[in-house]
């Protein structure tokens, strides 16, 4: 941004230097169009401040959006050990999200995905593989 407000500096001081006056028609052109550059780099010297202080607002949202994804969606409570919740990934869009089965009494269910809202059928039956297989989705 300093590079070009430096280059329409530049411009009006050969313009001065010149002695560049509005009596010509050319001269009125060259000086209404210095102007004009200085009204622009003005403006975008404003949109560079405002996007500044936009950009730190929208830091700070970012912030507190985390601090309320990890109180809604953090891990912590899974470490309660009356619940069992699970992390599953969407098969459409691929996010994970975190959902409970012990709500659940039938062994296969369908949750929507609250990313994407895509129907995301899940089978909670145990296997007999042990833990380490890739059958289901063990945590």
């Amino acid at each position: 941004m300093e590079y070009i407000n430096e280059k329409v500096s530049y411009l009006k001081g050969l313009c001065d230097g010149l002695e560049i006056k509005d009596s010509s028609r050319e001269g009125k052109v060259l000086v209404k169009i210095v102007e004009i550059l200085e009204d622009i780099t003005d403006a975008l010297a404003g949109l560079d401040d405002a996007y500044e202080d936009l950009e730190d607002y929208v830091e700070l949202v970012d912030e507190d959006l985390m601090e309320v994804e990890d109180e809604v969606y953090g891990l912590d409570f899974l470490d309660d050990d009356d619940d069992d919740f699970y992390e599953v990934e969407c098969p459409h869009c691929g996010e994970d999200f975190i959902t409970n089965f012990d709500e659940l009494e039938e062994e296969d269910f369908e949750i929507d995905c609250p990313y994407c809202g895509h129907i995301v059928e899940i089978d909670t039956t145990e296997c007999d593989c042990g833990d380490d297989c890739d059958c289901h989705d063990h945590e």
